[in-house]
């Protein structure tokens, strides 16, 4: 089994380098001009679907209810495995990603990822001020976003989350943008956090029904933080038997 499983890492680190090498022209083409942006995003879904097809991953995409439709939205997902961010990219309504300052240093990848998507240096508050201004200006384009509210991998209880951070909900309140929840139910048991070695190939989001924030205030933020915290965690159990 340990032997399967090393091959099966090998394999789709492999099979990601290459595939990105051989996509990053067509990235950086599309990177110059904020229009191609959203082609860049639609690339997105179809090299998730082509890779964990390719990487003989079993993929699981459920949408409970009403699927995000016309105009952006936030997505809110939980965040415990590095193999989260590729996996979003299953979801065919496509999104700009946020992510951490530091993947600006990861050569070719995170010089293509600050030019499409938007990074944030979460430790510096006047950096977090220029991602807020970042976040209302996607949105404005029309842009969705792909936002993990706990800041990061930063759980030391998981599958249990960390509390969530206010900048995604006071944003979607402040341009009544809806907020759509995302369970990631079980990357944590595919790829650990701090582990390379994959441990399971199933992969299973569930895209709950979007909230509505049209109504809502800065005084209804705490509750709309809270209401999508335990929905997620809810079904973090549920799926894991908790």
């Amino acid at each position: 089994m340990q032997i399967i499983r090393f091959t099966h890492t090998i394999y789709a680190i492999f099979l990601f380098i290459v595939s990105f090498l051989c996509l990053f022209p067509i990235y950086l083409v599309l990177s110059l001009n904020r229009k191609w942006h959203h082609l860049a995003y639609k690339l997105d879904h179809l090299w998730a679907i082509f890779y964990f097809t390719a990487s003989f991953f079993k993929t699981d995409i459920q949408f409970e209810g009403t699927k995000p439709g016309e105009g952006p939205v936030i997505y809110c997902a939980n965040h415990f495995s590095t193999i989260d961010v590729p996996s979003l990219g299953l979801l065919p309504k496509q999104a700009c990603y946020v992510g951490k300052e530091s993947i600006r240093k990861i050569p070719l990848f995170g010089y293509m990822f600050r030019k499409i998507h938007i990074t944030v240096n979460r430790s510096s508050f006047k950096d977090r001020g220029r991602a807020i201004k970042k976040f209302e200006a996607a949105i404005n384009q029309g842009k969705s976003l792909f936002i993990y509210p706990e800041g990061g991998i930063i759980s030391t209880t998981i599958p249990e989350q960390s509390n969530y951070k206010d900048g995604a909900f006071r944003i979607a309140i402040e341009q009544s943008v809806p907020i759509v929840p995302v369970t990631i139910s079980n990357n944590f048991n595919v790829l650990p956090d701090g582990d390379w070695l994959l441990k399971d190939n199933r992969i299973k989001i569930i895209v709950h029904e979007p909230i509505d924030t049209v109504n809502l205030t800065m005084k209804d933020l705490p509750h709309l933080k809270d209401n999508v915290r335990n929905l997620i965690q809810d079904r973090i159990n549920k799926e894991n038997n908790i």
